[in-house]
């Protein structure tokens, strides 16, 4: 019996042929050294040429990569091709009563989603379409990378490599209680049902282990967490899921949420079916009931309602910060706004901040990327006087070169989300929107969840935020400075004129005339 052989792709491209009347054989092998038509090549291969006539004289494109399904013609198969193989199977060529399916090529790669809406509208995707975790890949945003640092020799003098450097931050240091932490990182706004009770614990451990504070999100304060960690700073969302005046003596920095990077404008959605027991006491809703999120504060809306809302929290706080969580948009008007509602820090979410399930067509399309809203942010305070404002950075920030810069560029402090979860063991698999993290970080199914040893995770959290700080002194040191705070745009360039324009700091080069 004879066995088929695989058809060999001879090009990635269909052929243009004009052809005379009469009959032809389309190579449908690969292998004819005379492409597109046979030459005998296809004998013991099991694959047999294709005939076709031609009734007039015509220009075709004739299929080179052996796959169409409209033989011999070209039907657009070609760009559809894995990049790495030279050889496969041949297709089914049986006569259809459909066309061919739609396959997203790198020159239409939305052709899929077209087609799924036009047949199924918003059926399979939800009320605001696709779904994803985590925020704009680090890959479509501005590149810190492109920002270079400029260390002291001569004009300015470095510091000896043992030289002490003060990496402390206060917020709010006009507030009756700032809030004081050992160092300018702490853990960002994640909310407990987003995450583990597990990894909300390791990682409120970790940060006062480190000497810093931990944010609670918006999912309401859980009680492990908020006694783990002395610096706690709760988040106040449209909702106000788990708000009561009791918690107001138990946290040390208060927070209202108009919006985060990944998803403003909007209101959040939790299925009920995601309404554990848990979620619920700390919520403070029904169990099994969904959790609705409003686009905003139902009855706070201007300034002055904030205000007198902030004003009761420091009456019975004894005076902590109150701030604000936005994301970047209207930059300098909302800036404006939160500084009118008497805000002693702001918490500014760049493009690039993640979360754990937002609408694709909100995460892909909207904010000001993290590194011009810094910028942005930092010359609007100084315009209006107000520098007293704590100003903390959030979105897409990594590592200890991204945080130095961050500070240079005028953040105070950063609210880091993405890098405390991998420290604490977080791999990447970008699927927290599944329930299915195989780290047990993202999930609340229990099978999961054990896989995360909070004792374990909570030394790795304090060791990457010590680790980090030392790396941000050493260069301070470089710089000259004996402060984290010191750190200014005269310490940064770039040798990308976009990205010295985008940043508003000193291009590298020679400025055109």
């Amino acid at each position: 019996m004879e066995i088929m052989a695989k058809a060999k792709i001879a090009a990635r491209v269909p052929k243009q042929v004009n052809s005379e009347p009469g009959e032809y054989y389309w190579c449908a092998c690969g292998r004819s050294k005379q492409q597109p038509f046979c030459d005998g090549s296809h004998v013991g291969t099991g694959i047999k040429p294709v005939a076709f006539t031609v009734e007039e004289g015509t220009s075709e494109w004739l299929c080179m990569c052996k796959q169409t399904g409209n033989a011999p013609y070209c039907d657009g198969t070609h760009k559809t091709l894995p990049p790495d193989v030279t050889e496969l199977a041949i297709p089914d060529r049986r006569p259809k009563a459909e066309s061919p399916a739609p396959v997203n090529t790198p020159e239409e790669p939305t052709v899929e989603f077209i087609h799924s809406l036009a047949k199924h509208g918003l059926k399979y995707y939800g009320p605001q379409g696709k779904m994803d975790a985590m925020g704009v890949p680090r890959s479509h945003l501005p590149d810190w990378g492109d920002i270079q640092i400029l260390t002291a020799q001569l004009a300015r003098t470095p510091m000896q490599e043992d030289a002490p450097v003060d990496a402390g931050l206060i917020i709010g240091p006009h507030a009756k209680r700032p809030l004081h932490l050992d160092l300018p990182l702490f853990v960002s706004d994640m909310s407990f049902g987003a995450l583990s009770e597990e990894a909300k614990t390791a990682l409120a451990r970790g940060a006062e282990l480190a000497g810093t504070g931990i944010a609670s999100g918006e999912g309401g304060m859980l009680p492990a967490e908020q006694q783990a960690n002395s610096r706690y700073m709760f988040e106040l969302a449209s909702a106000k899921f788990g708000y009561s005046e009791s918690l107001l003596t138990r946290i040390q920095a208060f927070h209202f949420k108009a919006g985060q990077a990944a998803k403003t404008g909007t209101g959040g959605h939790l299925p009920g079916v995601k309404v554990s027991e848990e979620i619920a006491s700390v919520r403070g809703i029904p169990v099994g009931k969904d959790a609705v999120s409003p686009s905003i504060f139902p009855d706070l809306k201007v300034p002055h309602d904030f205000k007198e809302f902030a004003d009761y929290v420091r009456e019975v706080s004894g005076g902590i910060p109150i701030g604000f969580k936005m994301s970047a948009q209207h930059i300098e008007k909302d800036i404006d706004f939160a500084l009118e509602a008497s805000a002693d820090y702001i918490i500014l979410d760049g493009r690039g901040g993640g979360t754990g399930a937002a609408p694709l067509l909100f995460r892909d399309n909207i904010a000001v990327p993290t590194i011009p809203a810094l910028a942005r942010a930092r010359r609007h305070l100084q315009a209006t006087g107000r520098e007293d404002v704590t100003l903390i950075i959030t979105g897409g920030l990594r590592t200890p070169d991204d945080f130095i810069k961050a500070l240079c560029l005028g953040a105070d402090g950063i609210a880091v989300a993405n890098s405390a979860i991998q420290a604490i063991g977080c791999v990447g698999a970008r699927i927290c929107h599944t329930n299915n993290c195989p780290t047990g970080i993202a999930t609340q199914k229990e099978e999961l969840r054990a896989r995360l040893d909070v004792d374990v995770a909570a030394e790795r959290l304090a060791r990457f935020f010590r680790s980090s700080t030392e790396l941000m002194k050493v260069m301070a040191r470089a710089c000259g400075h004996t402060r984290l705070s010191d750190f200014k745009t005269d310490d940064i360039t770039s040798w990308k004129k976009s990205m010295a324009d985008l940043a508003g700091i000193r291009y590298a080069g020679l400025a055109a005339d």
